[in-house]
């Protein structure tokens, strides 16, 4: 894994649609493949799509050492833009992520995230003059995910700063 592109970005503040699960990161893998066609479906039948507009990611609500491995909250979201109207739905919610980020951009392969996240958490902020925020971190992918070891994604981890 090559070593990331880390940029500042202040005041961010994007809307997304999200869809949770709570429990272990290996159960969430084997089922986010069917959470993301729920939300595709859901933005779909809403009128939510605007093609490059739309960003996916990966939003990690707990910390996995605090919380139980079963209990952890992990959601898989999409960006979409402010003032459209979101439809209530039982299972699909909204909210607004914003803040200030650290941004990592990582070239990864399918086994590199964990080395990733290990790198921008361990290497990078508690050797960096930045505090961590109390918010949650997420994945945003440039390209599409790999589905195998050998393809890369395009990949920026946003860590929240103060």
């Amino acid at each position: 894994m090559e070593k990331p592109v880390i940029s500042i970005k202040n005041n961010i503040s994007m809307k997304v649609i999200y869809l949770s699960f709570k429990g272990n990161y290996i159960e969430f893998r084997k089922n986010s493949q069917s959470m993301y066609e729920n939300l595709f479906k859901f933005a779909i039948a809403n009128n939510l799509l605007r093609g490059e507009k739309n960003l996916i990611m990966t939003i990690y609500h707990d910390n996995p050492f605090i919380t139980k491995v079963d209990e952890l909250n992990t959601s898989v979201a999409m960006t979409i833009e402010d003032g459209l109207i979101i439809p209530e739905d039982n299972l699909i919610k909204s909210m607004v992520i914003s803040g200030n980020f650290a941004i990592a951009r990582f070239n990864l392969r399918l086994n590199d995230y964990g080395e990733a996240w290990g790198y921008i958490y361990k290497d990078w902020l508690f050797n960096s003059q930045y505090v961590p925020r109390n918010s949650f971190p997420f994945e945003m992918y440039i390209t599409k995910p790999p589905r195998n070891f050998k393809d890369t994604s395009v990949t920026d981890i946003y860590i929240p700063i103060e």
